[in-house]
């Protein structure tokens, strides 16, 4: 009996500690899993807000090219098509992004475009693509690196790059350094790279994209 009684004692002890140690270990991955949901969370809201920054720009920027196109302002309709069109492949490339994370996306509500000056416009679109690239693209940009995703950050670095020629390109034209022979451009479909007609590249410098796939703009 007593034998009986050190053997139920000492099965009621194993089974106590692998009850512990099953509670500790359940506890600590507990812990550890909300820390590893709000990166990701964070890392898909703020490919979020590109992609909706970047659908309302490619709406208003083409509205603000064809305005431009009524007064006869043939190099400012050119070059706001060309980023419409731009923002337009960025936002698809973000949207693929998000769906490739898990995540889901739904269009923004836009408001009816407000039109002005075209020089205004240009300002306008200027002030936009600074306050994203300075604000937005860069702390994605890091998130995904933080995040050992490759994918989203080469993109988001397409993203940067493309941003960075239209903003000189929207200061040329507002200090009018734009020739009359600049008004048509090439957009790669891929990373929204915007290249001069006039320049014989034949891949894209940043995805490799062979030109004759480019989106021409001529006005």
């Amino acid at each position: 009996m007593d034998n009986f009684k050190r053997v139920f004692l000492l099965a009621v002890l194993l089974c106590m500690s692998a009850l512990a140690l099953s509670f500790a270990v359940t506890r600590r991955l507990h812990r550890e899993r909300p820390t590893s949901e709000v990166m990701w969370h964070e890392s898909l809201e703020q490919l979020k807000q590109i992609c909706r920054h970047k659908y309302r720009q490619s709406l208003h920027h083409t509205a603000y090219a064809h305005h431009a196109e009524r007064d006869s302002l043939h190099a400012e309709a050119a070059l706001l098509h060309a980023i419409a069109h731009a923002e337009a492949v960025q936002c698809d490339n973000c949207r693929q992004a998000i769906g490739a994370l898990g995540g889901t996306f739904s269009l923004p509500t836009i408001r009816p475009t407000e039109f002005s000056e075209a020089m205004t416009h240009i300002h306008n679109t200027l002030q936009d693509k600074q306050l994203i690239r300075r604000e937005f693209i860069p702390t994605a940009i890091e998130q995904a690196i933080k995040d050992n995703n490759r994918y989203v950050a080469r993109m988001l670095t397409w993203c940067d790059a493309s941003d960075a020629k239209q903003i000189l390109l929207l200061q040329r034209l507002l200090l009018g350094e734009e020739k009359p022979h600049h008004v048509r451009y090439r957009v790669c479909p891929t990373c929204g790279d915007i290249i001069w007609l006039e320049e014989s590249t034949r891949y894209c410098p940043h995805c490799m994209t062979d030109s004759v796939k480019f989106f021409v703009v001529e006005r």
